[in-house]
């Protein structure tokens, strides 16, 4: 059965062709696996603010509903390009029996503990769609049918879950599309450990896969300076010029 991984890039104001170019190069490295980079839909959904930012970034992240159909294997990881893996923990989900995967909670690198979010005043359990593992099943079909039927109608989804629709996300897609698709209960599909990601507020380094993430905390009335190192630890980096910027220095 072939395996691969599948990343959506699509550049404006962010570079995301680079950034996903280097996500599939440590993709090979640490999940022995190939990469399919795609471009995604030029279509603005949005603006979206980082604190790395100077402005608002023009939002294109529609079209990985078509995930299912884009992908040229059997079992695909998809993986957002701002997802930098360094270690081999993803093997596990790859070579499970299951028919779909994504993580249901994460944890923030400046925070404790690790939690499950929200979305709406429902109060909608989110799941993420940052990293999904599938296979070809029946199941999976329904999965990605109902996520495109939902970013095609999403106004309609806004309103009857009861949140923004601008600008367009796809972790509340999938969440949605996994009720649909399992006939309103959510699968036991949780990848079992929590997505780790790094605020956009954090400054980072990466030197011989050892991760260094700045970031302040308020304390006894005043800023602090905080510093953590981390290694062989796959992240979710949020802020985009901070990939950028490593790109410039290590690329």
């Amino acid at each position: 059965m072939s395996t691969g991984a599948l990343i959506y890039a699509t550049d404006g104001d962010i570079q995301y062709t680079r950034i996903a170019e280097e996500c599939a190069r440590r993709i090979e490295q640490y999940l022995d696996i190939p990469s399919t980079i795609v471009s995604g839909s030029s279509t603005v959904t949005g603006n979206r603010s980082w604190a790395d930012c100077d402005a608002p970034v023009a939002w294109r992240n529609s079209g990985r509903c078509n995930a299912l159909q884009d992908s040229p294997y059997e079992r695909t990881l998809l993986i957002d390009a701002d997802y930098w893996v360094a270690s081999d923990c993803l093997k596990s989900v790859l070579h499970s029996n299951g028919n779909f995967y994504a993580h249901n909670s994460r944890m923030y690198t400046n925070e404790q503990s690790s939690k499950i979010e929200t979305f709406g005043t429902l109060k909608t359990p989110m799941w993420w769609a940052t990293v999904c593992v599938f296979n070809r099943s029946e199941f999976v079909q329904d999965v990605f049918s109902a996520w495109k039927m939902i970013q095609d109608n999403y106004n309609h989804y806004a309103n009857l879950f009861q949140f923004t629709p601008k600008p367009f996300r796809n972790d509340y897609a999938l969440s949605m599309a996994l009720l649909l698709a399992n006939g309103g209960e959510y699968p036991d599909c949780a990848i079992p450990w929590p997505l780790v990601n790094v605020p956009d507020s954090c400054s980072i380094d990466l030197e011989n896969n050892r991760w260094t993430l700045g970031y302040t905390v308020y304390e006894n009335d005043q800023h602090k300076q905080k510093r953590i190192t981390v290694q062989s630890q796959d992240l979710h980096i949020m802020g985009k010029r901070n990939l950028e910027k490593l790109l410039d220095l290590h690329g």
